[in-house]
């Protein structure tokens, strides 16, 4: 190929004068295509070189390119500790919800049945824990399982106070 291309270039005069309509025909541009389909006399008729059945028999098939048969997080064995399961998940509160959500005329202790019934936490068997977001005026006697630092300080200058669960 390339002794045609260099012979073609001498016939012209030099790489510069070269024109790509003026190249010759070579061996490879005159290569059959391969004609599926077209009876089994052929060599390519019946399945069309596909094979039988499966998905690179169908149109539109192809497996991605990283693909080996088994998924990735399959072919590698689970190694080491996760504490996923075993993590602690908390209803949140504010205190600002508190305050709105619950009358005015409130006095009890504030623990997950009057909640629950306030609409504020949504079962009673989960953990509840106290933020200190938005401010608070009245007093309360509140029964949670955990309260951040902010929210207890709060709660105490409102005159309110923690009661241990």
């Amino acid at each position: 190929m390339r002794a045609l291309i260099k012979e073609a270039c001498k016939l012209i005069g030099g790489a510069l004068g070269m024109k790509l309509s003026e190249l010759p025909r070579t061996a490879d541009r005159s290569k059959k295509v391969k004609r599926l389909g077209c009876g089994c006399g052929s060599g390519h008729g019946k399945t069309s070189s596909r094979g039988n059945k499966g998905g690179n028999a169908r149109s539109g098939y192809s497996t991605p390119t990283n693909f080996s048969g088994i998924p990735i997080y399959r072919r590698f064995p689970k190694r080491g500790f996760n504490n996923a399961k075993f993590k602690a998940h908390y209803q949140l509160i504010s205190l600002a919800d508190l305050e709105e959500k619950l009358a005015e005329d409130f006095s009890g202790v504030v623990d997950c049945n009057v909640l629950f019934q306030a609409g504020l936490i949504c079962t009673q068997t989960m953990p509840i824990k106290l933020l200190g977001d938005g401010e608070i005026t009245r007093a309360f006697s509140v029964k949670v399982d955990k309260i951040t630092a902010s929210a207890k300080s709060k709660l105490e200058a409102a005159g309110g106070r923690l009661v241990e669960m």
